[in-house]
């Protein structure tokens, strides 16, 4: 073998340590590999120093004499059930028989000797001279562990070894079989809209879909954006955070705390102020930055009024318990702040990290000087939106959806900065749908970085979108296993793939959806591996079923699998009425066509789904939404656009389309809710819904 030859070897062999697969199989069956330079890139974005193949074979050594010394991993699983299962292997010297302790979350400390948790006899290796012991421990030596994140601490003196135990129920909780109606918020349109629906509206959404038998109101990410300057980005999938809510969607009017401002009122009644919000709500294109602008001027003065109350009122009161328990909050705001005034850098390389205790004592503590400015506002900005997000969950389960990642100039990776990636961008590898690759700009979960926090991150994302959703949807749920990395300048094809430690993401998942009572819901469209579906069964996650992407004109509803949330399409595909009549005459009421544009084949297409399900679109939807409530499906979700058989998309993927995540409703909800042929259509799927949920009872 030649010189280069054995480098290129201990270059994919290091890459395999870190878990960067050197190769993956394409939507066409083909087996690709990654050049030597990727590997390298995207290596080198994980942190490994290596600076080319020439290098890889001193760069392996050393990672693996690390590996050898490796007391514990740093996270360990034990997963509950009717046989709990949890193991972990333990390194010690060959002699040694130290004190293992187990420090439960909110409970007392067990210590047992390492010979009481060994399953079986050690295994033995040489490393710098020494020999070392590898034991296999059984975790349930130590008892019954509750769902929890616990301590794992092996005592060898003066430095001991640390891991955390996640300890998760078997499944996730399973959640009603019911329907619902989904919409973006910002496309809602109420009575007294700003220009977007608000957090009201989407409690009225709820109160309609209750009124009607079902049990779901869904709607696209509401998470905080940067909406303006060089940071802005205005796509729900590519938020400033994910521990933080988008105030844009705030009902200003609705705040309790209104009524003590007079500065704030004024705003509200200020002829420039209505003008402006007149304008945003006769557009059909939503504007977020214009929205938000318009409430911020109600906005300021309020939060100024809200804190100057007395520190022991009870408003104030309600919030320094809020503060408390959010510190992730606190921080994001302060975070704002300072980008506000051009004092915080952002991304991964950021400093300052811990934002918090710098802002949390002036937030929450009445001695302190009380918060004033752009601090003031973002403070009572998050602390509203939660409130009002809160109050909206309380009259229907409520169905969020979770993005994949975060800005890269956003807040998450400040706050958590060894748990992102630097240097490369999560993506997706060539397939049916982007022959060329897609990078979405969003920097990846550092795998390592994870487990060394014990994917605290993680744990704490969940736990915010958990607190007011019934339901999450987990986009791409593919990143619980494994993420497309593409390092800065290359294109989206020169990737890798790398794995997470997917027992330990998935454990995460779990408990934090039993302590919340949610249900998951895993993204799997596309090319998915067997793996990951297998997983999500494993788990009691349910899959997403979308109709456009199996159904046919000679298969027009195919049956979605029992396990699923059922809708006829995504936020990234056309309307019913798009695909069922793709080239109508005119747009929707005689107006221009649609901006997903005529197709070639449109009229053998239309007469094809016209033979289907037959000669008017209004009665396709209602046969297909109707067959569907009557499958065995967890979930199924109507959008509301179908309702007047919209035909233009809320998104055009992989294009950079003004219009992207901006197209409003045609019609308020009112005027829905007073249609006679909308009732008709939703009683039926009510009927429908109810029928097939009293059959599966029965069987």
């Amino acid at each position: 073998m030649s010189g280069a030859a054995r480098d290129v070897g201990a270059l994919r062999r290091l890459a395999r340590l870190h878990g960067v697969q050197h190769s993956y199989t394409g939507v066409d069956g083909t087996r690709r590999a990654a050049s030597a330079e990727v590997l390298v890139a995207v290596l080198r974005a994980l942190g490994v120093p290596v600076s080319g193949t020439a290098g890889a074979a001193d760069a392996l050594r050393a990672a693996q004499a690390q590996r050898a010394h490796t007391v514990v991993e740093p996270v360990l699983v034990h997963r509950q059930g009717p046989q709990p299962r949890g193991h972990a292997e333990i390194v010690v010297p060959e002699d040694a028989d130290p004190w293992v302790e187990l420090r439960p979350e909110g409970g007392e400390p067990v210590r047992r000797r390492l010979r009481e948790l060994r399953t079986g006899a050690a295994e033995h290796h040489a490393a710098d001279g020494r020999v070392l012991a590898r034991h296999r421990i059984d975790l349930g030596r130590f008892g019954t562990l509750v769902p929890g994140y616990h301590r794992l601490v092996v005592d060898l003196g003066a430095v001991p070894a640390e891991a955390t135990v996640v300890a998760a129920p078997a499944r996730c909780p399973a959640g009603r079989r019911s329907w619902g109606i989904v919409a973006p918020l910002y496309a809602v349109r109420g009575p007294d809209d700003w220009g977007t629906g608000s957090f009201t509206d989407l409690g009225r959404l709820a109160d309609w879909v209750v009124q009607l038998g079902g049990g779901v109101a869904g709607t696209l990410p509401l998470y905080a954006a940067f909406l303006e300057g060089p940071r802005a980005d205005h796509s729900p999938y590519r938020p400033a955070s994910r521990l933080a809510w988008n105030e844009a969607f705030l009902d200003v009017a609705a705040l309790p705390d209104l009524a003590g401002s007079a500065a704030a009122s004024a705003a509200l009644a200020d002829p420039e102020v209505r003008n402006r919000v007149e304008q945003l709500r006769t557009s059909q294109q939503c504007s977020l930055p214009g929205v938000l602008a318009a409430k911020r001027r109600v906005l300021e003065p309020l939060a100024d009024s809200f804190f100057a109350l007395a520190p022991g009122s009870p408003r104030r009161r309600a919030f320094a318990a809020w503060a408390d328990a959010h510190p992730e909050a606190i921080a994001y705001a302060g975070f704002r702040a300072r980008l506000e005034r051009g004092a915080e850098r952002s991304g991964p390389a950021a400093a300052a990290p811990a934002a918090a205790p710098a802002v949390t004592p002036v937030a929450t503590r009445g001695t302190a000087r009380p918060p004033a400015g752009a601090l003031a506002y973002h403070l009572y900005a998050q602390f509203a939106a939660d409130e009002q997000l809160g109050a909206a969950a309380r009259r229907a389960a409520l169905y969020l959806d979770l993005p994949v990642g975060v800005h890269p100039a956003g807040f998450d990776p400040v706050w958590a900065p060894g748990t992102f990636v630097s240097g490369a961008s999560c993506g997706a590898p060539p397939d049916d749908f982007f022959a060329g690759g897609q990078v979405w700009g969003l920097p990846p979960l550092h795998p390592e970085g994870s487990r060394a926090s014990g994917h605290a991150h993680l744990a704490a994302v969940l736990r915010h979108a958990m607190r007011h959703a019934a339901v999450v949807r987990l986009d791409h749920v593919m990143g619980l296993h494994r993420m497309w990395f593409v390092p800065d300048g290359a294109s989206p094809a020169d990737g890798a793939y790398v794995t997470y430690r997917a027992e330990e993401l998935r454990a995460v998942a779990v408990l934090e959806a039993s302590r919340s009572g949610t249900s998951l819901v895993g993204e799997d469209l596309g090319t998915v591996p067997d793996t990951v579906r297998r997983a999500m069964r494993v788990d009691g996650m349910l899959r997403t079923s979308v109709w456009q992407f199996g159904a046919t004109p000679a298969d027009p509803v195919p049956a979605p699998p029992a396990d699923a949330v059922a809708s006829l399409g995504t936020h990234d595909t056309v309307p019913f009425a798009a695909v069922v009549d793709p080239s109508p005459p005119g747009g929707p009421n005689g107006g221009p066509p649609g901006r997903h544009g005529p197709e070639p084949a449109a009229a053998h297409r239309r007469v094809a789904w016209q033979a289907a399900l037959g000669p008017t679109v209004a009665g396709a939807l209602r046969q297909v939404l109707v067959q569907l409530a009557a499958s065995p499906a967890r979930v199924v979700l109507v959008e509301l656009g179908d309702l007047w058989l919209e035909r233009d998309p809320q998104n055009r993927p992989g294009t950079a389309d003004a219009a992207n995540f901006r197209l409003r409703a045609r019609r308020t909800l009112d005027e829905l809710r007073a249609d006679p042929e909308v009732a008709s259509l939703l009683a039926a799927v009510d009927r429908a819904r109810r029928t097939a949920v009293a059959q599966v009872a029965r069987s």
